[in-house]
């Protein structure tokens, strides 16, 4: 039987992507009220404004979007791909993590984590984020912040090496839970 699950987390904007939104909003409202001036001094490019103006609100409609994230976890037998998704329409490969390399997994405190690289992907809440250490030819010890529900947990856990699984399935009472996939 094959293990499969996703999951797809949105990420809650905090203040960078708020500040970013805002000055979006506001370059936008300064775009127009120059537009407008142009017209009322100079009414024969009126048509050239007209078009100005509507390209801007298609910019602005795309650097809206590219400031909202989702990730999604893709468990998939031993394999834990992370992807970021920028505005509903861009995918991009965070990382891939063979789940037999996982040397730890649990509840994440707001310790410092013992890795040469730290991924975050996280709903940014603050609440309910695990850590995930494993270790990996590319890059070293990885660190990984996520909100896994149980499922997934359940899922990642599955992949691990057997005696590690064992120990984290009672650890934090999770059941494998797979689906059969057909090939």
């Amino acid at each position: 039987m094959d293990r499969f699950s996703e999951q797809l987390i949105e990420k809650t904007p905090d203040g960078k992507d708020k500040l970013k939104r805002a000055l979006i909003i506001i370059g936008e409202i300064v775009l127009l009220a120059l537009l407008a001036l142009i017209c009322f001094i100079i009414p024969t490019v009126l048509m050239v404004c007209v078009a100005v103006a509507m390209g801007s609100f298609f910019l602005f409609k795309l650097l809206m979007e590219n400031t909202m994230y989702e990730y999604e976890y893709i468990v998939t037998n031993d394999d834990l791909d992370i992807d970021k998704i920028v505005g509903r329409r861009a995918r991009k490969r965070l990382i891939t993590i063979s789940l037999r390399s996982v040397k730890e997994m649990g509840q994440y405190g707001g310790n410092e984590l013992k890795a040469e690289v730290t991924v975050i992907a996280h709903d940014g809440t603050g609440e309910d984020i695990w850590y995930l250490i494993a270790d990996s030819e590319q890059y070293g010890s990885i660190a990984l912040l996520f909100n896994p529900d149980r499922r997934t947990a359940a899922n990642i856990v599955g992949g691990f090496e057997p005696k590690l699984r064992i120990e984290y399935t009672e650890k934090f009472g999770l059941k494998e839970d797979t689906e059969e996939t057909e090939e």
